[in-house]
């Protein structure tokens, strides 16, 4: 029989705002009738807001849809921007032993094909602290605009998405409950998380 792999548990750095980053991807599609997800954007704020990193990302794939009312990408903005793999190096840096905040970031993960220790990834899709602020029960998983209307009083989305205001709004909410974080069911411990990533 073969041992399975055991995930260590990394060294934390401390949770505080210097080690915090949030990001958001755009999407478009490729493959057979523009239904496989493919990167075409990337944002990472820090703490604060501020852009550490912004980029239309071109894919090798031939795009069947730009998907441009939800992604907001145009052919134009691809044009002379760099790969994927020109891109990824600088993304992972940026992510590297930070805590990682965004809004159901398991696609992101999965376009980017990174893979943060579950323990540094705060999901505000997950958080059941934001869901009691917002009012909605402990299992419905809300949308972001739906969080950042009502737990911020914040309107995002209201034409085409934008990484930038999504990665802010992420960061925005994660910060609202940041005391409270460990109320948040973290769905990334499970090891169905990993064997879908792993294929």
């Amino acid at each position: 029989t073969s041992k399975r792999k055991v995930k260590k548990r990394p060294e934390l750095p401390p949770r505080i705002s210097c080690n915090v980053v949030a990001v958001d991807c755009e999407m478009v599609g490729c493959g057979t009738k523009g239904r496989v997800s493919v990167v075409a954007r990337c944002s990472i704020v820090d703490y604060h807001g501020n852009i550490i990193y912004d980029s239309y990302i071109r894919p090798l794939l031939p795009i069947k849809d730009y998907r441009t009312q939800w992604s907001g990408i145009k052919p134009h903005h691809l044009l002379n921007a760099p790969t994927y793999a020109e891109a990824r190096p600088l993304i992972k840096k940026h992510l590297a032993g930070k805590y990682v905040v965004g809004h159901d970031l398991k696609n992101d993960f999965q376009v980017l094909k990174v893979r943060p220790h579950p323990l540094l990834v705060m999901d505000t899709s997950q958080c059941i602290a934001l869901r009691f602020l917002a009012g909605i029960p402990p299992k419905r998983k809300p949308s972001l605009r739906y969080l950042a209307g009502v737990v911020l009083g914040k309107k995002i989305q209201t034409s085409s998405h934008c990484s930038i205001e999504d990665a802010r709004a992420a960061m925005m909410l994660y910060r609202k409950v940041e005391n409270n974080w460990e109320c948040a069911k973290n769905p990334f411990l499970n090891d169905e998380y990993w064997s879908v990533l792993a294929t």
